[in-house]
């Protein structure tokens, strides 16, 4: 699969359409509406000089053209919103295919004004946030930060999505995911990638919508909400009986017929008072989700008009049969939302409460659906969830230049799943234009690659660690084709000392080693990945160092890459172990520079270029 720019241009193109198209049209409906407006109270004022009822008439009827107007108007707001974000969207689509992260950040930041914004907005873009100390590859693969797969890939919006998202690429169970379920997961992305306008379609929404927080007050409603007590449920019939007693009267009791109507609004206006002990915690609730539930329902919508097919996309939207589906449900909560939108200002509270029982009616309803759908909820919000994180899995076949569906060694033996076998692997956050692709086989045994500084050993093991957990989130990866087994991925590669943990650069490998040497002894599939083992001790050290963690790691059910300069170690091996094959990188020198071409090859490299690199810095 391939990226398509052209798509992306020519969607650019549209979007800036349609933004000139409607906003034009704001223009001329905001000049409507100041005319209207004015053209309305120069007619009422006008009617009550003159004392022309006519002109209440015709200011009345230019009135109700001027709430029209804004009825309007708003809609085309909402448009041209939607269409920013759209817009916005598009670009950073253009920007992953490009691999332009500081336009991702410039796209990100756009528009925002306070250091706070900015800084927010680009903490969500580097999912800074979600990194974890001491995981077994979070740091070394660049997981999260500014040039990171999740800057590249993620295209969730909502604060559940980002997470799940963030949690998939920091999986390290893999092998306790069923071949299974990676294929259900990678038909579901194939799905997703053929649908680019509905994906861009629904980023924009979730944006407008500002999904950036948890849906908390959601959230803790459903779980804790119940129906309303009998005594508030009697206090609100008899709220509305009141009203009855009026056509009653008129007929038993005329001449006391008009003061029924102050009678009604005083006892309505009491039973509001008194009811507020009642209601007030499902009004609250009222005020903290309108916006979230708006959204996610609009989000439903969107997908439920998509077209999906695929099974698990169509259950992580429908659910299953028992359940009435999370776009009914939400659908019925936004109706009681919009109902207490209109209380929302105190006066109207007021007014709305002195004439009917209206909270009554909207903690009635707010109770029975919490009862109804509430125990539902978390598992609608955690499904969505998991549709995003296939939405952002599906990047690598939009954005990358090449990209193919993985495929899973079948067996759930620890020995066969110690396996990776990938054509054409290219790192996806290298240049997409200029990165060099390269092969590599491991099976049950390990790879020691050689070569000299620069030459792009170390970006070839991360390679392989990124194409790994990039395919255990079930989406495509940077390779013309690839089959691997379920493996925990462990690395040691950037190790940095502690001043406050009083720790060596040595000590703090020494620790990671020693991580992977455990989880060596669960008899559980793993690929390691380790670049330059023990680089910060003596070469003799190094040298059996070396020798005792490759003996360690000498399992069927393990496999990994190593690099290393350390070509004592390299002779020993070659005489001690039968589970070691060779890769290495070499270059070529001229009277000006080095040229790499970055192609992996079979065998050893006993090249060194440090003293050509220290002479032409000045160096010796």
């Amino acid at each position: 699969m391939k990226a398509n720019l052209k798509f992306y241009e020519d969607k650019e193109q549209t979007i800036i359409a349609d933004l000139a198209r409607y906003g034009r049209q704001s223009g001329i409906l905001s000049f409507l509406r100041l005319i209207s407006f004015l053209g309305a109270a120069g007619l009422l004022i006008g009617g009550y000089a003159a004392n022309m009822p006519v002109l209440y008439f015709a200011g009345s009827a230019v009135f109700i053209l001027f709430v029209a107007l804004c009825i309007v108007h708003s809609g085309i707001i909402d448009k041209v919103n939607y269409l920013t974000e759209l817009s916005k969207v598009n670009a950073s689509y253009i920007a992953r295919i490009k691999g332009d992260f500081n336009e991702l950040r410039n796209i990100a930041v756009k528009g925002l004004k306070r250091a706070e914004d900015i800084g927010s907005a680009k903490s969500r873009l580097y999912g800074k946030d979600f990194e974890v100390a001491d995981h077994d590859y979070c740091a070394d693969l660049d997981v999260f930060g500014k040039k990171s797969l999740f800057s590249l890939l993620n295209v969730s919006e909502t604060s559940f999505g980002r997470k799940r998202f963030a949690e998939s690429l920091l999986n390290n169970k893999a092998s306790d995911i069923s071949v299974d379920e990676l294929k259900a997961k990678q038909k579901a992305v194939e799905e997703l990638c053929s649908k680019p306008e509905m994906l861009m379609d629904y980023q924009a929404t979730a944006r407008v919508g500002k999904m950036t927080k948890d849906p908390k007050v959601l959230l803790e409603f459903a779980s804790t909400g119940s129906k309303t007590k009998t005594a508030a449920n009697v206090l609100g019939i008899i709220g509305v009986a009141s009203w009855f007693s009026i056509p009653v009267a008129f007929f038993a009791f005329p001449d006391y017929a008009t003061a029924m109507i102050p009678s009604c609004l005083i006892l309505n206006f009491i039973i509001w008072l008194v009811g507020r002990a009642f209601n007030d915690k499902y009004i609250k609730a009222c005020e903290g989700m309108p916006n979230q539930v708006r959204t996610i329902l609009r989000l439903y919508t969107i997908l439920e008009n998509s077209g999906l097919e695929n099974e698990l996309n169509k259950s992580l939207i429908k659910g299953d049969d028992k359940s009435k589906g999370a776009y009914d449900s939400l659908k019925e909560l936004n109706s009681v939302l919009r109902l207490a939108g209109l209380r929302s200002q105190p006066l109207f509270a007021l007014i709305f409460n002195t004439i009917a029982p209206l909270d009554y009616l909207i903690s009635n309803r707010m109770g029975n659906w919490a009862v109804k759908y509430g125990k539902e909820l978390p598992t609608y919000i955690d499904k969505l969830a998991d549709l995003e994180a296939l939405m952002c899995a599906a990047q690598t076949g939009l954005v990358l230049p090449l990209s193919s569906i993985p495929e899973f060694v079948e067996s759930d033996k620890a020995e066969d799943n110690a396996f990776f076998e990938g054509y054409d692997l290219a790192h996806p956050l290298l240049a997409h234009d200029s990165v060099v692709s390269n092969s590599v086989t491991i099976d049950k045994d390990i790879a020691i690659i050689t070569g000299s500084n620069m030459s792009g050993k170390t970006t070839m093991i991360r390679t392989v660690g990124v194409c790994t957990i990039l395919a255990m989130t079930g989406g495509l990866v940077p390779a013309s084709a690839l089959k691997l087994g379920r493996m925990r991925v462990m690395s040691s590669m950037r190790i940095v000392d502690s001043i406050e943990e009083n720790m060596s650069t040595f000590k703090a490998e020494l620790i990671r080693i020693s991580g992977i040497v455990k989880a060596a002894g669960e008899n559980k599939p793993l690929l390691f990945l380790i670049d330059e083992i023990f680089r910060g001790t003596n070469s003799d050290d190094r040298t059996e160092g070396a020798l005792t963690v490759l003996k360690k790691l000498s399992m069927p059910y393990i496999c990994g890459l190593m690099t290393t300069h350390d070509y004592a170690m390299i002779d020993k091996t070659t005489e001690e172990f039968k589970n070691i094959r060779y890769y290495h990188f070499s270059e070529t020198y001229t009277d000006t520079g080095i040229t790499f071409d970055y192609r992996l090859t079979s065998g050893i490299s006993r090249q060194s270029n440090a003293k050509y690199l220290m002479k032409l810095v000045g160096i010796g």
